[in-house]
């Protein structure tokens, strides 16, 4: 899966580590979460009732643009 794909993906919804790890080819999620906040990236979670937590992207103006050019690639 090309990285477009990816980035479209991860942008239209809330994931779990477990399904970030397989959507993505991560070995661990929490890790690459971990580095993209600490660049900048505005993730959120929230946990839910059954202890998972759901990750998702909140992007701004700054960051859509970002993301327009290509900016972000394994």
């Amino acid at each position: 899966m090309n990285n477009t794909i990816k980035i479209a993906k991860i942008k239209s919804g809330k994931y779990s580590a477990k399904q970030l790890n397989t959507l993505c080819g991560f070995n661990d999620a929490r890790k690459s979460i971990s580095v993209l906040r600490a660049d900048g990236m505005k993730i959120l979670d929230i946990r839910l009732d059954n202890n998972c937590k759901l990750y998702w992207l909140e992007l701004d103006e700054k960051q859509l643009s970002i993301f327009e050019i290509g900016g972000w690639n394994e």
